[in-house]
């Protein structure tokens, strides 16, 4: 057998979320060297979650809440569990969800552990790459293993210990154990990907692309190093829900190199707008998106389908939403010393008109221009030069520049053509920028993420750490 000692493993769970989610049983095929000989030992225990059993989990496992009103408590059982997996090569069927959940218990527990981790997914694509599916009931049809107790963790861990015993009769045992060691010392990845996915992926700058069933897009990531990026993704103890997620659905991982990393977040930014991956949230805010302008002493929402072209420098910004803008507001009211009221955030009353003290006041953090300790006009120069920080500059070249990544060494040169803030796209050289930029008959709408990069893209040119030129 390809370790000393195995664990085979399986666990039912009420759900799918190893931070949210418990476990409802536990089980343990412990395989033991005993001279020229196997031992196999069985543990099993139901495990009361202390939360309610969905009926669809029940349905699927047939573990009821009845069933675990009296069972013991994770941590009753841990420090036996503990003791079990020991020193042992813990195997699961997509393991990453049995390890994320027993990992997470034991932690509640306050018990750190972590396992050497072989995914017999994994294995079983590794040792047979022609097959289509890797399921646990497609390699028990594919075997002829006795499935009688399917979907309980006792009958789904002895199917495993089977499947390794099927294995050792139909392979040579120096194959499987080669294909053993080099999952083991491989981050772990996602079941459906291919052995030499990462292998695949260049140590270079760019935006990588996760792909799920039917061609959905699942996540968009960017980085100066993309296979040590992706592999973060999967390696490690990594438990959390958006991993364990990931790890379930992606079935393909695209990627587009770049220059280097302003290249990267210009194409990131962009691509996640476009494919609206599932796994994405904060990038894919563009609708909403918009700039602050004072009227009257009051800061106004502007979206940012309505700045002019060009914006001058009477906006403030930018924010990904409406309610962003007026958190921030809020928050630079209370350390300012700012009135909410005066500003039209809290009440009713005009700017002008005699009020009872705004809530801030009674908090100490207004200075009293709602009760006339403050005249409307010194409240105003001050809410001017607390904006100040946010103030959006206007372009400071008279027309179209690019901006030149150079990755070196014989790499890769990115031409960025940027025109009033927009990103208008990227070439490979002078001509090709010089065509991009005379070619646009009107801008890209404004992108909130775009500008932020292109501005501190601006603040590297000014610190002579960035070359441009004029394109006009």
């Amino acid at each position: 057998m390809f370790a000393p000692r195995i664990c085979f493993v399986d666990v039912e769970t009420t759900g799918t979320s190893p931070a949210r989610d418990r476990v409802t049983e536990v089980a343990v095929v412990s395989v033991d060297r005993d001279g020229p000989h196997l031992r196999a030992t069985e543990w099993s225990s139901l495990v009361n979650p202390g939360v309610p059993i969905p009926a669809e989990i029940g349905w699927l496992t047939g573990i009821s809440d009845s069933m675990v009103r009296s069972a013991p408590r994770f941590s009753d059982v841990a420090w036996h569990l503990y003791d079990t997996l020991e020193d042992a090569v813990f195997v699961a069927h997509n393991a990453r969800f049995d390890f994320g959940f027993l990992k997470a218990e034991f932690a509640r527990a306050g018990i750190a552990w972590t396992a050497r981790t072989l995914c017999t997914v994994r294995l079983s694509r590794r040792l047979y790459p022609d097959r289509g599916s890797h399921s646990l009931d497609a390699i028990v049809a594919r075997f002829g293993l006795d499935d009688s107790e399917r979907h309980r963790a006792l009958g789904d861990a002895r199917l495993l210990w089977r499947f390794v015993q099927r294995l050792y009769d139909r392979l040579p045992r120096g194959q499987i154990e080669d294909a053993v060691r080099s999952l083991l010392i491989r981050p772990g990845l996602p079941p459906a990907l291919q052995p030499d996915a990462l292998d695949r992926i260049p140590s270079a700058p760019g935006v990588y692309v996760m792909v799920g069933a039917a061609d959905h897009t699942l996540y968009i990531g960017k980085s100066l190093d993309l296979r040590t990026r992706v592999a973060s993704h999967f390696a490690g103890d990594c438990w959390d829900e958006r991993s364990m997620r990931l790890s379930r659905e992606v079935e393909r991982i695209d990627w587009e190199c770049t220059a280097g990393e302003i290249g990267a977040l210009l194409r990131e930014s962009q691509l996640v707008k476009q494919r609206l991956p599932a796994h994405n949230v904060r990038l894919r805010r563009q609708l909403g998106q918009g700039a602050l302008k004072l009227h009257d002493g009051r800061p106004r929402w502007v979206r940012a389908a309505e700045l002019p072209e060009p914006f001058g420098q009477e906006h403030y910004g930018p924010f990904a939403s409406r309610a962003a803008a007026r958190q921030s507001i809020i928050r630079l009211a209370a350390e300012q010393g700012l009135c909410l009221r005066l500003m039209g955030l809290e009440g009713r009353r005009g700017p002008r008109q005699a009020a009872s003290p705004c809530f801030n006041h009674q908090l100490h953090r207004c200075r009293g221009a709602c009760v006339g300790l403050e005249s409307p006009e010194e409240h105003c120069l001050r809410l001017l030069q607390a904006l100040e920080a946010w103030r959006m500059p206007a372009w400071p070249h008279r027309g179209a520049i690019a901006l030149i990544e150079d990755a070196g060494l014989g790499g890769a040169c990115d031409w960025h053509v940027i025109d009033r803030w927009h990103w208008v796209g990227t070439a490979s050289g002078r001509t090709g920028a010089l065509a991009l930029a005379n070619a646009h008959a009107c801008l890209p709408a404004f992108d909130a993420d775009q500008f932020r990069i292109v501005r501190d893209a601006l603040q590297r040119v000014s610190r002579g750490e960035l070359a441009w030129t004029a394109l006009s």
